[in-house]
């Protein structure tokens, strides 16, 4: 059930080349993670937007930053823990 050794990893990190187009590849969706200054953009597969856990701190955002965002959307969670759930949550389906 793990991941395929050729399949690419359920997050995205964006390299600074990627960052020019400011534009996600087709069913990924941008998000800035983490808090305050320290902010990650990473790029989630739109297939677990619906999942609970990401649902739930997509609510979060827009708790905290409204509903108005401009650009990529905020996530005030830590990177690291958004990656492992979006690892974890992948590999359920």
């Amino acid at each position: 059930m793990g991941r395929k050794a050729n399949s690419p990893p359920a997050y995205g990190r964006l390299s600074h080349d990627d960052t020019r187009h400011d534009r996600a590849r087709k069913g990924k969706v941008p998000v800035l993670v983490g808090e305050g200054e320290e902010m990650e953009r990473l790029l989630i597969p739109t297939k677990l937007i619906k999942h609970p856990y990401i649902a739930a701190l997509l609510e979060m955002s827009a708790n905290e930053f409204g509903y108005q965002q401009q650009g990529a959307l905020k996530i005030p969670c830590d990177a690291e823990c958004l990656r492992r759930s979006i690892q974890m949550i992948s590999k359920q389906k």
